[in-house]
């Protein structure tokens, strides 16, 4: 018997060596499995589980060197006070087997490797370490649940309620540590909370780089200035509304966090408590929200101010037409003064200021002819307009809580032209808000008669009054300012379309628009003429050599890599200018030009190619719907909207 003790003491002398030379070896092995079971990458967190794996490696060391036989319970019992602090951290007693599982594995793994012949009583002797450390493990679990049985169940009750929550709590200590956070913070960062448990976010790089912290401009958050540290540093709450951090997949989290300081019964600052909600969806809304508003209030604008200029250079031309008709019996009159002696002198001022208001006016008829003109009518979708322009205007109405009633029929199409419509709508709906007083309404209701579309919308705001009414479509009054020109440039429009726009006071209080716009007339079918069959067209040669013009890189390299992919060769340009130099020299085959470049247009570089290098094919590839005119004029031998049909480029390029 004495035989087998002195085998066993020397057995574990051997183990004892063995793992005090291999200490650091095991302890970075066994972190590094840990750190991929729980998921995570940091290397804060590898570097404080690799310190505890070899603490407990020398320890093991030590013990089986020093008691031999007994050196397994030994060391147990000394992991008692890790395994009470683990599961008062919210650790469940299968996380710490599974930790000291990981060791177990590492260290037969490294003996492995280092070709190590473990004696048989030496295998048992490490199998009876972690056997007995695994009872103690139970046994801590077991007294630490019987002791605390009444706080076991208010934290079961505690764990429960926090669960449910849609928010996550995090609990740091005065020093900085994180000492507790509930389950939620995997849903809403995808990391377990045993993650952040031990961890100082402040201090730890490589955790502090995996998370990412960013404000609300994208730009990298100190480890001084995270929300947590704020209380710890000043004593007063911190509330960020918008905290960007990485997800465990890569994705950016949007994050509110509140962090409240929480002082001890001394009135002393003991910790902070924060809470973290998710908030990237409604984040992420109301960006949408934001850009799709700023995009109708700029759509808005442009057609305001296209509407301004159309009016303009209507007025102009009417303007000029009365200037010459008065002109003309001027000079009638002055012609006929110029025939008596006496007013002659009288006439030769009057015919200076008459041929400079002449060249006034044909200033002004230049300034007319300038100035952009409606569009040809057709049928257009009045109940589709109609909308637009509710969607156009209903923020302003909201701005001032002023509600729309409306009421909208099948109406059909009508004959029209869609913006100067649009901006006619817009326009009275615009001034219906402005004399709308805060809290009334106004009411649009559109019916289909026969022959007929009738829009009425009703402003329940200062009843105008004949003389006003008669200046309201009058931009030379100087009454009501740019909701005149819109008004009286709209009208025109809508009398050239063979309709009519009105306006009436109400009997009490307010006055009615009524806009009249002619049905538009369905063209009867043409029969259709014996038309040949089509000769099918011979395919396009191949191009070798690609020109890819544009100014972003992802859109670029994507269609460089379309062109290499069916082996041809594809060179890039991210300007005009650029494209141009390299298209003179490399003479390519054929080209994707995109339309939007910082320093050349569009259309611009597709002319020049042109000419630079005689047969090349030009595909236009844009974001934007190419008008009709310019695709007539013939620039382009096709033309893609983004995103690019694949299949169609490679055909256009005959590969």
């Amino acid at each position: 018997m004495h035989g087998v003790d002195e085998r066993r003491d020397e057995s574990g002398q051997a183990l004892a060596r063995f793992l005090r030379r291999n200490a650091e070896r095991i302890a970075r092995l066994a972190a590094r499995v840990a750190t991929t079971d729980l998921p995570l990458a940091g290397t804060g967190m590898r570097k404080r589980l690799r310190t505890q794996y070899q603490e407990q490696v020398e320890e093991m060391a030590r013990c089986l060197d020093a008691y031999g036989a007994d050196g397994p319970q030994l060391y147990a019992e000394t992991q008692r006070r890790f395994t009470a602090r683990r599961l008062s951290q919210g650790a469940r007693m299968t996380e710490v087997m599974e930790e000291r599982a990981i060791l177990q594995d590492a260290i037969l793994e490294v003996g492995g490797v280092e070709g190590e012949r473990f004696e048989p009583a030496a295998i048992r002797l490490l199998a009876t370490t972690f056997a007995e450390l695994a009872r103690q493990i139970g046994d801590v679990y077991l007294t630490y649940q019987r002791a605390e049985s009444a706080g076991f169940r208010e934290e079961a009750l505690l764990e429960t309620i926090v669960g449910y929550l849609d928010e996550a709590i995090v609990v740091v200590e005065r020093d900085g540590m994180i000492s507790y956070v509930t389950p939620a913070i995997e849903r809403v960062l995808g990391y377990p909370p045993r993650t952040y448990v031990g961890a100082y976010l402040d201090r730890e790089e490589g955790l502090l780089e995996q998370i990412d912290p960013r404000d609300r401009y994208g730009n990298p958050i100190a480890p001084e200035n995270l929300p947590h540290t704020i209380p710890l540093r000043t004593g007063r709450p911190a509330h960020v509304e918008v905290f960007f951090a990485k997800r465990a997949d890569g994705t950016d989290a949007v994050l509110e966090i509140y962090a409240a300081p929480v002082p001890d019964e001394e009135g002393e600052l003991r910790g902070v408590v924060m809470t973290v909600r998710d908030r990237t969806e409604s984040y992420r809304k109301s960006q949408a929200l934001e850009e799709a508003y700023q995009e109708r209030r700029k759509m808005h604008a442009r057609l305001l101010s296209r509407s301004r200029l159309e009016a303009v250079g209507s007025l102009a031309r009417s303007t000029a037409h009365a200037l010459n008709n008065q002109l003309n019996v001027i000079a009638l009159r002055l012609r006929r003064l110029e025939e008596i002696p006496e007013a002659v002198e009288e006439a030769d001022p009057i015919d200076r200021s008459v041929r400079e208001i002449t060249a006034l006016v044909g200033r002004l008829q230049e300034l007319a002819s300038a100035a952009p003109k409606a569009g040809k009518p057709g049928p257009i979708d009045a109940a589709g307009v109609i909308e637009e322009a509710l969607d156009l205007t209903r923020p302003e109405f909201d701005g001032r809580q002023v509600e729309v009633r409306a009421t909208v029929g099948e109406l059909g199409r009508v004959r029209g032209e869609r913006e100067s419509l649009l901006t006619l709508l817009t326009s009275i709906l615009a001034g219906a808000r402005d004399v709308t007083p805060t809290g009334g309404q106004v009411d649009l209701d559109a019916t289909r008669t026969d022959g007929e579309v009738v829009l009425r919308v009703i402003e329940h705001g200062p009843r105008l009054g004949e003389a006003d009414l008669e200046k309201l479509f009058e931009p030379l009054s100087g009454e009501f300012e740019e909701r005149t020109i819109s008004l009286a440039s709209g009208r025109e429009a809508v009398r050239r379309w063979g309709g009519e726009v009105e306006v009436a006071p109400l009997d009490d209080e307010g006055n009615v628009f009524t806009v009249r716009l002619s049905v538009a007339r369905e063209a009867a079918p043409a029969e259709a003429p014996e038309v040949p069959a089509p000769i099918p067209a011979a395919l396009p040669p191949p191009a070798r050599l690609v020109l890819v013009v544009d100014d972003d890189p992802d859109n670029a390299a994507m269609l460089a890599d379309l062109v290499e992919g069916a082996d041809a060769e594809a060179v890039t340009a991210a300007t005009g200018a650029a494209a141009l130099e390299k298209a003179s020299r490399k003479k390519p085959d054929a080209a994707l030009v995109d339309l939007l470049l910082p320093d050349m247009k569009g259309w611009e570089v597709v002319r020049e190619l042109k000419e630079r290098v005689p047969g090349i094919r030009i595909a236009v590839v844009s974001g934007l719907a190419v008008r009709r005119e310019e695709r007539e004029e013939g620039l382009a031998d096709d033309v893609f909207r983004k995103p690019v049909d694949s299949d169609d480029v490679l055909d256009f390029l005959g590969l």
